[in-house]
Formats: C-alpha cells, structure tokens, sequence
C-alpha cells in the first residue's frame, strides 16, 4: 500500500488488527515505510477488532507512533463484537466507521437509527468524525445526511475498482 501510494495524492485506508499492532515486526515495518515514503497525511489506520482491545498501552503507542508521521485513526465496524464507548475514550481515534448491520436498513428500522444516533452525538461529543459503512441507496444516504453522520462509503457511490 505504502509504495502503491507514495506518488499519488489519493488517501489509503490500511485495516490492521490488534494482532498487527502487536506484532513489534510489522510495527517497524510500518513505521519504516512511513518514514521513507512520507505519505503519512494521507493514511488511515483502521483498526479491526473482534476479540476485544487488552493491551491498551502497546496500542496507544502505536496510535502515538503513527500519528507523530500524520496518520489517522478509525475504529472499524463500531457497533459489532466488542467495539465499545471504552475504546473511544482511550484510544485517540479520528474517526468512527460505523458497521454496516446498523447503517444496512437505517431508513426503515428505528432502532439502528436510534443506536446510530447515540453512537454520533458521543462521537461529536468527543470530537470524532463518523463515517457511514454500507450506503447502497438513496434514502439511506438521506437518513444518514439528516442525522448527521460526518462521511459515508458504500455502492451508492461506487462499486470497489482496481486503482490503474
């Protein structure tokens, strides 16, 4: 992704693990591309999650690390597994992306919307941005406008592509 991107001006999202950032391997690896390619403004950590944050200090200084280079963070899927109000208050994260499962059928069912409504005003609360997984419609991306999610992705505006 680092050498893919180093001389476009297009942000890149990375997914990584708990597991990654754990790994003090793939840490170096990370912070030496960092380093030498210099697009750190233009990557987004998107941390994957599904057994639960423990060792919150290692995670906190790989979060410290990368941001130093610029980057940003985002909790993946907020709102499923063991994402929680928890990580939001230790972790310096930038943005919420907020799972698909809640975003999927917001324009008809009341209570994803009612749960997504608790998880923005927290998110503006603790100045984090949101971001909307999952908009395959347009009155899903109205329902979303109209409650104030910060940023959406999903089919409405595009299928996925190969970067040429």
């Amino acid at each position: 992704a680092f050498e893919q991107f180093k001389n476009s001006d297009y942000m890149v999202s990375i997914n990584i693990s708990v597991y990654d950032i754990l790994d003090q391997e793939i840490v170096e690896l990370i912070l030496e591309r960092l380093k030498t390619t210099g697009i750190g403004e233009r990557v987004s950590f998107e941390i994957i999650e599904s057994d639960g944050i423990e060792n919150f200090d290692q995670v906190i200084d790989f979060i410290d690390k990368v941001k130093s280079y610029g980057c940003k963070i985002a909790i993946d899927d907020f709102g499923t597994g063991y994402s929680n109000f928890e990580y939001l208050m230790k972790l310096k994260v930038d943005y919420i992306k907020i799972d698909a499962s809640m975003i999927k059928n917001i324009d008809v069912d009341t209570n994803s919307q009612l749960v997504t409504e608790t998880i923005i005003d927290f998110a503006k609360k603790m100045n984090i941005k949101t971001i909307a997984e999952f908009v395959h419609s347009k009155p899903v991306f109205d329902k979303i406008d109209e409650i104030g999610i910060d940023y959406a992705q999903g089919y409405y505006f595009g299928a996925p592509n190969k970067l040429d």
